[in-house]
């Protein structure tokens, strides 16, 4: 499956599938409260897709940035968390309570002791020496399952990733 992204910028855009179907807006308003919410669009009587808030990240420098996903709030740290063993990946537990992993410098992610790429994130590519297509969330069907944990943890190690690049001289 892919998801495709309607923009680069990974905390405002529109994530649809191949047939153009809106599945999830990722929305972050500016201002000095970060916060963005995640709204998943299911469908409902007579095709129509209904918007319903998934999760939001509340994104901290100084305190711990918090998710509010599946009924609960949680430190994202523990939702997320860093192996201490692991410099370039953060772990999660799925709702079929595997673990996984996502390879930030790669984008990738994969389940633990597999090494089986479930998803990859692929650029945009403007088409100079392949063909051009948008941002997009390359995503095994072993994985469809639990598309909203791997909306979730995107945007998060995604966030992680770009500041490490950010402090990087």
């Amino acid at each position: 499956m892919r998801l495709i992204f309607s923009s680069s910028y990974y905390k405002n855009t529109d994530i649809s599938d191949e047939q153009g179907n809106k599945l999830y807006n990722i929305s972050t308003p500016r201002g000095r409260k970060q916060v963005t919410t995640v709204t998943k669009y299911r469908k409902g009587k007579r095709g129509k897709r209904t918007p319903e808030v998934l999760g939001v990240i509340e994104w901290h420098r100084v305190k711990k940035t918090l998710f509010r996903f599946g009924r609960r709030e949680v430190e994202a740290d523990m939702m997320v968390y860093k192996r201490p063993w692991s410099c370039r990946g953060r772990s999660f537990r799925g709702p079929d309570g595997r673990t996984y992993k996502w390879k930030i410098g790669f984008r990738y992610c994969w389940r633990k002791h597999s090494r089986v790429r479930l998803v990859k994130f692929h650029k945009r590519n403007l088409g100079i020496r392949k063909p051009s297509h948008p941002p997009y969330l390359d995503v095994s069907s072993d994985v469809t399952h639990m598309l909203d944990h791997i909306i979730m943890t995107y945007i998060y190690v995604e966030r992680i990733r770009q500041d490490t690049e950010d402090d990087r001289p």
